[in-house]
């Protein structure tokens, strides 16, 4: 059996998320507001990470245009961001 004790929650990776993909935004251009008005967050939980997308939707999933990904260590904090821009 696998303890699960002490292992971050969801709402505390997001805001881990939050803020390394805050800051590893900052290094780029700013996209238009108007772009950033379409941006979506997705978020998704495995047993060793939450991953947090922020992705422009469309009709065909397949052709959602995806801005970044953020993944947290649910043990450790670790955070790792990819930007797509």
């Amino acid at each position: 059996m696998t303890m699960k004790k002490n292992l971050l929650n969801m709402n505390e990776m997001e805001a881990i998320a939050r803020e390394a993909t805050r800051q590893a935004l900052s290094m780029h251009p700013k996209p238009p507001e108007s772009e950033q008005a379409n941006w979506t967050l997705g978020k998704f939980e495995t047993d060793d990470e939450g991953i947090f997308e922020i992705y422009i939707p469309s009709e065909r999933p397949l052709d959602a245009k995806v801005i970044s990904t953020a993944k947290v260590n649910r043990r450790t904090g670790e955070v790792s961001v990819e930007i797509f821009l």
